[in-house]
């Protein structure tokens, strides 16, 4: 059997597929799920670009666009 890869039905068959693999890569990280560096609750996502916040403490973060490096 074939290994079965995760892809993103938004694009469809448009853009070729290097460009909607590296999407596929980079939605699947952003969306991923976080706990939080100061509580530990898994209430912590993106509100801006770079800006990280918990929704239980309101600990706010300064990080990277799609992804945060503590």
């Amino acid at each position: 059997m074939a290994k079965q890869q995760k892809s993103l039905k938004g694009l469809g068959a448009r853009y070729g597929i290097k460009i909607r693999k590296q999407y596929t890569k980079i939605h699947l990280q952003l969306k991923a799920k976080r706990s939080c560096p100061q509580c530990g609750s898994k209430s912590f996502g993106r509100d801006y670009v770079g800006i990280w916040s918990c929704k239980k403490c309101n600990l706010k973060v300064a990080g990277m666009a799609y992804d945060i490096k503590l």
